[in-house]
This record gives structure tokens, C-alpha cells and sequence, in this order.
């Protein structure tokens, strides 16, 4: 019933900010944050009342898939309070909404072993990182489309209103700065976790999500050094950040294959 709930307070979210997109309306945008605020509410219930039937947001892939949606959801209102981001809810509640989806038809894993505290704060960690690279990569995406209206002078159909574009590369920086050092720690333990199950000089060690992860961490790292080093901002800054999401959000999905198909 929870999940029903969910599903169709972050429907209706995506409809009302996908909307407000294609034409923007006074109040559209706060009765998406309403939706999407309603479903944020009810997925947090939901975690409370799977935790009690030990289901916690780290027990498996599809509950961790979920925690992903969630955070994403919770992270854009939150950010959504203090600066105006309409248009970027027209992507953070489909991406919330597919996350839950995708968790709650991924078949649950029979006789999963046990990750203990080691593999659960890499989860956490790995979590945190990808669902906060998730809202970079959204402002990215908002930060290109923005800069091309705007060089075809195309400011009556500015996204939401038109959020300023030196807000956007700040707060998509931020959210990579943040995001980094998390997702590093989670790559180490990840590293610590797998050495401790005695697959370092197995096949495990040579997963592709696990060079996928790597991969993703350098295109972070450069990121960040060439915005302090060599002063990348705006379209180019987006474009490595997308890269480096592009890394994250596939490391996710080989996980929810190799999953689905165990």
C-alpha cells in the first residue's frame, strides 16, 4: 500500500514539474514540491516499516536502489528552499520516481551473505555519493540547456523562469565538492571490504562496476582540480560533470543487472 503511495505521489510530482517545465504557471512549482514532499514522507515510512521486517536502505540492491530515489528527492527540496530550481525538479522526481520503480520489481536476493559493518558503510557511502553526483549532474544538464537559450535569445521559454546560470555552476560545484570525498571513502573501504572477503587476487577484484568506480572518482578528481587549478566553470565544468555521472550511474546499473540476474 506504501509503495503504491509512492509511487503515485512521485508520478504526480513529475507530471506537475514536467508541466510547469512546457509551461510554466504561478504555483505549479509548489504544488510539485507538495507532490514530490508527500512522497519523500511516505517512502520515509515505508523504511521504517520494512526496517521492522529487517528490509533496512542497505539489506540489498533494490533497497539501496531506493535510498538513491529518496535521496535525490530529499536533496532537490531541500535545496529547492532556499533557490529556484523549478526546472530542475522536472528531472529530480522521474529519476526519484524510476529509482523506486526499478527497486520494487528487482526480485529479492535468497541467501545473501552477510556485508557486516565494513560492507554497509561502503553501501552507505557509495549511496550518498552517487545520489549526490545524481542532483550535480541534473544542474549540469540545466546549467547547457539554459546557455544555449540564452545564445538563441530564447528568454521567453527559459526553463522554470530561468534560473541564473552562475547559481546553477555553484550549486553543481558544491554538490561535487561534497560528493567527492564521500564517494573516495566509499571506494576505499569498498577496496578494505573486498580484501577482507579474500577476493583481491580473484576475479571479484576485476569487476567492470569496480574499474567503472574508479574510473568515476578520476573524473571527479580532475573536475575538481581543474575548477581550483585551470578555473573551469560553467559549460565545460558541466560537461566533465555529466562525465563523471555518466561513470556513477553506470556502476549502479551493472550492480541492478548482475542482480537481477542472480
Amino acid at each position: 500500500m506504501l509503495t503504491a503511495l509512492e509511487i503515485v505521489a512521485y508520478t504526480a510530482a513529475s507530471l506537475f514539474y514536467l508541466s510547469y517545465l512546457i509551461a510554466p504557471r504561478r504555483g505549479g512549482d509548489r504544488v510539485g514540491r507538495a507532490a514530490l514532499g508527500i512522497g519523500a514522507a511516505f517512502q520515509l515510512v515505508d523504511v521504517g516499516v520494512r526496517c521492522v521486517h529487517s528490509q533496512h536502505p542497505l539489506s540489498s540492491v533494490a533497497e539501496v536502489m531506493a535510498l538513491v530515489g529518496w535521496m535525490i528527492a530529499v536533496g532537490f527540496l531541500i535545496a529547492s528552499v532556499r533557490y529556484r530550481l523549478a526546472a530542475a525538479g522536472a528531472f529530480a522526481a522521474p529519476a526519484a520516481l524510476v529509482m523506486l520503480v526499478l527497486a520494487r520489481v528487482v526480485p529479492a536476493a535468497p541467501g545473501a551473505p552477510a556485508m557486516g559493518m565494513l560492507g554497509r558503510a561502503h553501501i552507505l557511502l557509495a549511496t550518498v555519493g552517487v545520489a549526490v553526483f545524481t542532483l550535480a549532474a541534473i544542474l549540469a544538464v540545466l546549467y547547457l540547456v539554459e546557455e544555449r537559450q540564452m545564445k538563441r535569445k530564447q528568454f521567453g521559454r527559459m526553463l522554470g523562469g530561468g534560473t541564473p546560470l552562475d547559481t546553477l555552476d555553484r550549486l553543481a560545484s558544491r554538490c561535487v565538492s561534497l560528493g567527492f570525498p564521500v564517494f573516495t571513502v566509499a571506494i576505499v573501504t569498498g577496496a578494505v571490504w573486498i580484501a577482507r572477503l579474500g577476493f583481491v587476487t580473484g576475479m571479484q577484484s576485476l569487476r567492470f562496476e569496480h574499474l567503472l568506480a574508479v574510473v568515476t572518482w578520476v573524473a571527479f578528481g580532475v573536475l575538481l582540480v581543474a575548477r581550483v587549478g585551470a578555473g573551469w566553470q560553467g559549460r565545460r565544468a558541466a560537461w566533465l560533470t555529466l562525465g563523471g555521472f555518466g561513470g556513477a550511474f553506470l556502476v549502479l546499473v551493472v550492480y541492478f543487472v548482475r542482480h537481477a540476474a542472480s
